[in-house]
């Protein structure tokens, strides 16, 4: 595929900016900190720098400033409670916080979680009450909880170790973050406006491409009929006037048994790594390469998500700065990024037809 014009276009190289004499004593106080850091990490750190320079010289108010600062901080407490677990998959609960202890849907909620430990996975809770609790509970130390403070009804619950595993958020953007970051999976529980608002919003988030494809599961307990009525409205309210397109029902699915729904996700990463763009092109990372038959049925059946074809190759020279994944085996193809539900689509066909 061709660029735009102004892509086409030859450019003049910038000359490279004067620094002022603050960045260069702050360049020096930044690397006495950190010796160890990386040209580019002291770079990153110095534009963060230059950042709080222009709001200091903007003065865009108290209010505004202190919204700042707690952000960035609560960005750092949330990577350092994540950093020593990187490399763990993770499922991130949601559900109502106004579900009592004992009763049919915590109790299954807790099974849920107590099966996906079993299964090495770590479960990520907003921290409080309910379901969420449920989740933790039956985590038992493999549950972090990412606790927002809010005048009632919520608090951290007791089941999280409050010394490792807790972050408490003054903000519902900050927190939201750090639930979609890091899960490998998203499991959906009954719940109120609350429990809505973060579906839909993954399920936006992963419709539009602007978080990599996870698996979302949607549970209840036999009979409970919650995701049934969901499904109902997204059918015949969404579906069906076109606000939402067939495929993207490839996004979700909805279980009513805890065993189902963890091989489900497991299912996700038999053969599928990860993904990544490079430039235009789209990079699937698999785990075992796919034999020429298969090869050819997927260019058959999805070549519609391309203006080329799907090739097999190992990794691209653009992918040297992740070497943890340099033996995967990669599928690069041009993909316009509209439909996710299709691709998607074309992850379970690679899991359930590779040999």
């Amino acid at each position: 595929m061709k660029g735009t014009n102004e892509e086409n276009q030859q450019t003049t190289p910038r000359k490279p900016r004067t620094k002022e004499p603050w960045e260069l004593e702050l360049e020096k106080i930044v690397q006495t900190v950190a010796p160890g850091n990386k040209p580019g990490h002291t770079a990153v750190v110095m534009n963060i720098f230059r950042t709080a320079m222009k709001l200091a010289k903007e003065s865009p108010g108290t209010l505004n400033l202190k919204i700042t600062a707690t952000t960035l901080n609560e960005l750092r407490a949330s990577f350092r409670t994540f950093s020593p677990h990187r490399q763990s998959p993770k499922i991130t609960m949601f559900g109502s916080a106004r579900v009592p202890a004992k009763t049919p849907l915590y109790e299954f909620t807790k099974d849920f979680a107590a099966q996906a430990v079993k299964r090495k996975f770590l479960v990520i809770t907003g921290g409080g009450p309910g379901i969420m609790a449920a989740g933790n509970e039956g985590a038992e130390k493999g549950g972090f909880g990412l606790n927002i403070r809010l005048p009632f009804e919520q608090s951290a619950n007791p089941f999280i170790d409050h010394e490792t595993m807790l972050v408490n958020y003054k903000y519902f953007f900050t927190r939201k973050l750090f639930l979609v970051k890091e899960a490998w999976a998203f499991a959906f529980f009954p719940g109120g406006f609350g429990t809505f608002d973060e579906a839909f919003e993954v399920l936006t988030l992963l419709q539009t491409g602007k978080t990599n494809l996870i698996p979302v599961v949607l549970l209840e307990p036999p009979r409970f009929g919650y995701w049934k009525t969901f499904m109902e409205f997204v059918k015949k309210g969404l579906l069906k006037h076109g606000f939402i397109g067939e495929s993207d029902l490839s996004l979700f699915k909805v279980f009513t048994n805890s065993k189902d729904a963890i091989e489900h996700i497991e299912h996700f990463y038999r053969i599928y790594h990860s993904m990544r763009f490079v430039g235009r092109k789209l990079v699937l990372r698999i785990k075992k390469p796919l034999s020429a038959k298969l090869l050819a049925e997927l260019n058959d059946k999805f070549g519609e998500l391309t203006d080329g074809e799907i090739a097999q190759t190992g990794a691209l020279p653009e992918e040297d700065n992740e070497p943890a994944h340099k033996d995967l085996t990669r599928l690069v193809f041009s993909f316009d990024r509209q439909d996710y539900g299709k691709l998607r689509r074309l992850i379970d066909y690679i899991n359930d037809k590779a040999i």
